[in-house]
């Protein structure tokens, strides 16, 4: 059976099914209900994974016949008519991935309805490997450790105590003790969620809005919050522990001046051997110390927080040391750390629910975005807390 044979068998399929599926709707609208009866659910369901399956295999055997070589004028019209959102546009891949699968989830063959609860895994945002950003612009890209958990719970070793007392040791004479403590600690992993208002389903076939939606209301917003965990949760409830909260860190208090405490925070690094690789400060701090000036009417004292030249090394170190700059952290506090002394575990990638039952009358849907992660701090003292208040 030759590959066009093989697509039109299962186009056939696919519309018999959605045939079906629309008798449904139809039905439905015709008696006038608001819900679709359970019967009705179910069969609906039923027919909408049936459809996307199919789809899914035409696309399959579309990209065997572009591999195999064939130009069939059929096949090309059937992979223009299929075509879908191109991952390698630059900007907004992640968005187009998504807006990609919410589109499958809910097409319908020209109807613009979109009454099946669907439940869509997009595309991951906090991968479990990653390869360090030579400028991270936020602080999970500073995260490098990530491990995928398959639970909900997890456990790990906390270093707690490192005193290394080695040294020359004479015949005959007794070795001195170093002391290493490392301390086994149970965790959970939490969910990370929020809901839209009811959205219109038409905006689902439009991938533009739908983009910029997905991309600044999900996306960030979940980001965002598991930022605001890993720096400040509480630890109790369904707070994470937090870098601020975990005892053990290093404190760094204010010293004469902000420039000379971040010197004085990045010798105290230096001089206890971690290897730091990263800065985070509030907005509001970094615009303080691009301002700094030299001397009352003179040139700016730095370079810039996030400049590497000469003057803004000399306080905060070479190019290996990334400069993050996060409203995460609190106003007049800076940390220094080495970060992958931290690690992010991961049960779900950010996952994407949609609900159009309770909004069927309206012909509305509202979103949930959701994601499982824990986060954990290995080794506190390599993270400092540097106070940026006189």
């Amino acid at each position: 059976m030759s590959y066009n044979d093989k697509i039109a068998r299962l186009q056939k399929l696919r519309n018999e099914a959605t045939a079906k599926r629309r008798a449904i709707t139809d039905r439905v609208e015709r008696e006038q209900r608001a819900d679709l009866s359970e019967n009705e659910a179910a069969a609906f369901t039923s027919l909408t994974k049936s459809v996307r399956d199919i789809e899914d295999q035409i696309e399959q055997l579309r990209d065997d016949a572009t591999r195999a070589g064939h130009d069939n004028p059929d096949v090309i019209a059937i992979a223009q008519a299929v075509a879908r959102v191109d991952d390698s546009r630059t900007g907004h891949g992640w968005a187009h991935r998504a807006a990609d699968a919410i589109h499958k989830a809910n097409r319908f063959d020209g109807e613009k309805r979109a009454i099946t609860a669907s439940s869509i895994d997009i595309p991951t945002l906090v991968q479990p490997n990653v390869v360090p950003m030579d400028r991270p612009g936020r602080i999970i890209d500073l995260l490098v450790d990530r491990q995928t958990v398959q639970s909900n719970a997890y456990e790990f070793w906390r270093q707690t105590t490192r005193t290394n007392n080695a040294d020359v040791v004479a015949d005959a004479a007794e070795k001195p003790v170093s002391v290493f403590t490392v301390t086994p600690i149970e965790d959970r992993v939490r969910v990370v969620a929020h809901l839209s208002q009811p959205v219109a389903n038409r905006l689902f076939f439009d991938h533009q809005e739908l983009r910029t939606w997905l991309d600044s209301e999900l996306r960030e917003g979940l980001l965002d919050a598991l930022e605001a965990q890993v720096v400040s949760g509480s630890g109790t409830g369904e707070d994470m522990s937090g870098i601020l909260t975990v005892a053990g860190t290093t404190a760094v208090p204010f010293d004469t001046s902000v420039p000379v405490t971040l010197r004085g925070a990045l010798a105290t690094a230096q001089t206890a051997g971690t290897m730091v690789n990263g800065w985070v400060l509030n907005p509001a701090d970094v615009a303080d110390l691009d301002l700094l000036l030299e001397t009352s009417g003179s040139g700016y004292l730095l370079d810039g927080y996030t400049n590497t030249n000469t003057r803004s090394a000399n306080v905060l170190g070479g190019p290996d040391i990334a400069r993050v700059v996060s409203p995460s952290v609190p106003v007049g506090t800076a940390l220094l750390a080495d970060w992958s002394k931290a690690r992010t575990y991961v049960r779900e990638d950010v996952r994407i629910d949609l609900d159009p039952f309770t909004h069927f009358s309206t012909n509305q849907t509202v979103v949930r975005a959701e994601m499982r992660v824990g986060f954990a701090v290995l080794r506190p003292e390599a993270f400092y807390v540097v106070d940026l208040t006189a």
